[in-house]
């Protein structure tokens, strides 16, 4: 394999898929990326056996072949040779990478170790860039972390009656967003936290018209293609919550706050909030929102913000983080609050934006 590329070119698309190599894996094979030369264009690959990253890149060609490298090496070097042209040529499992003043060999693996990345799929939906980088972090902070029920770690992503609706919980918490698109296909699939924000970075990285997503003959497949890239992941398996049941459909109070004037309210509570399991409560009455918070060796502090409030006063408390995030997602200037009772689930949503929706549970001081 010969061919040769200009750094600056290069360097972005090896990064973009060295995130995707295993950390620490246990087949040598995975924490490499691999180079193959074919039909005018140099192919980069790297997966970590649940998440696959493919890039195209047009390239000066001599002599066609593959070799597998590790990935920190490889772009820790072209990313030093800022500026340059860089000369590639392979020799069984050596790269050898050559410019102007610099030579360097590195030792790789048999490409033929490396595994298969599933890109074949039957195509479900077209989608526009913008929507999914705008959506995405939007509802991927509630997803969980903790892999105790695999799940949860997802972001259910459905098709149906020409919108797509994008949900994940944690159990404490709900996030929902709907988005309308020009697409009556049916479709739904359990996606993984780790493999929608990889999407996000990716196509921050690249301009893209659309978005093809595919799914895989057997269905543990998901396969994103836009520009030059593609991404291939598993599926997770099992049943997800009945969400829709979680939302509330009454209220009983309304409260309709500034935004930057709540996230500074709960700035100040988390700094009391902490040492007692980020509690904050709220108590809310004709015209006014009282943010308070305490810890019984550093003290206590409360906040009075000026609110629209309407149905009967309320005293509530929340997980601090939860209200924080919630608040930090919407895009609008007010927050609509609708609370149902003490031990009943919040709703926030954003107002004057339809489609997009928070579901926080209170917290049981008794």
């Amino acid at each position: 394999m010969i061919f040769s590329v200009l750094q600056a070119d290069l360097i972005n698309h090896l990064q973009g898929v060295a995130r995707s190599c295993g950390v620490r894996p246990q087949l040598p094979v995975l924490g490499n990326i691999l180079l193959s030369v074919e039909a005018g264009k140099l192919k980069l690959s790297a997966t970590n056996l649940e998440i696959g990253v493919v890039k195209l890149l047009t390239v000066e060609i001599e002599e066609e072949g593959e070799v597998t490298v590790p990935a920190k090496t490889l772009v820790e070097v072209v990313g030093n040779l800022s500026g340059e042209k860089l000369i590639f040529e392979s020799s069984a499992e050596v790269l050898t990478i050559k410019s102007t003043h610099f030579t360097s060999s590195m030792n790789g693996i048999n490409p033929s170790e490396f595994p298969q990345i599933p890109l074949q799929g039957k195509e479900v939906v077209r989608l526009s860039p913008k929507t999914l980088v705008s959506s995405l972090p939007r509802v991927m902070f509630a997803a969980a972390s903790d892999e105790g029920r695999p799940v949860l770690t997802g972001i259910l992503t459905e098709l149906k009656d020409s919108k797509l609706e994008l949900v994940a919980t944690d159990g404490y918490r709900l996030a929902h967003q709907s988005i309308p698109v020009d697409n009556t296909a049916v479709f739904r699939a359990l996606i993984p936290k780790r493999t929608l924000e990889e999407i996000s970075r990716l196509l921050s990285e690249e301009e893209a018209d659309e978005v093809a997503i595919s799914v895989s003959e057997d269905q543990n497949q998901i396969i994103f293609s836009f520009g030059t890239t593609q991404l291939s992941s598993r599926l997770i398996e099992g049943s997800y919550p009945a969400w829709e049941k979680i939302i509330p459909q009454s209220f009983k109070s309304r409260i309709i706050l500034n935004k930057t004037e709540g996230l500074k309210a709960l700035k100040l509570a988390s700094v009391f909030s902490r040492t007692e399991a980020n509690i904050v409560k709220l108590s809310c009455s004709e015209g006014k929102m009282i943010v308070a918070s305490q810890a019984k060796e550093l003290g206590s502090q409360s906040y009075e913000l000026e609110v629209q409030f309407e149905g009967e006063d309320i005293e509530i408390s929340f997980n601090t983080k939860f209200l924080t995030d919630a608040l930090s997602a919407v895009g609008s200037t007010q927050v609509i609050i609708e609370l149902s009772g003490t031990l009943s689930a919040a709703s926030i949503k954003p107002m004057g934006e339809v489609g997009l929706e928070y579901i926080v549970m209170p917290v049981n001081l008794n």
